[in-house]
């Protein structure tokens, strides 16, 4: 397997938005190169896993100070593999690029949020050494 972790490119958006909507967030490509250039300005990284030429997954890093840590946490905002390259390490590499990401940056947690339903998004996660340590509440802000 040709499998390299690499930072998104714009010439990625299709790819992305597709990998989007199979989390369930159905996007336009156009909106994901703008979000691309939205993440880079703010420090964010995107990679993807390219496999043959081709993104079968993404993960998205979120870095910040916090008030109750002396170092940064580090949030995996997104991660999903193409459904058809699932169970192949596709998805264990993301996570890895993330948490050496994460260490390069001095972040002394590396965590994630998860919708109940995803469980075996679960089971992944807890495969590759995350715990399960609480929960999220969320509202969806309107304009």
């Amino acid at each position: 397997m040709g499998l390299t972790i690499r930072d998104a490119q714009a010439a990625d958006a299709e790819q992305i938005a597709g990998l989007l909507a199979q989390l369930g967030y159905p996007t336009q490509p156009t909106a994901v190169e703008v979000r691309l250039e939205r993440l880079s300005i703010v420090g964010d990284r995107l990679v993807v896993a390219d496999l043959d030429g081709r993104a079968v997954g993404l993960a998205h890093l979120q870095v910040a100070p916090a008030i109750e840590r002396d170092r940064p946490a580090a949030k995996i905002a997104a991660l999903v593999v193409d459904e058809a390259h699932r169970g192949q390490g596709v998805g264990r590499a993301l996570v890895q690029e993330m948490e050496d990401e994460a260490r390069t940056r001095g972040c002394e947690l590396l965590f994630l949020t998860t919708a109940e339903r995803r469980d075996d998004a679960h089971v992944f996660y807890e495969r590759v050494g995350l715990e399960h340590t609480g929960r999220r509440y969320g509202r969806t802000l309107n304009e």
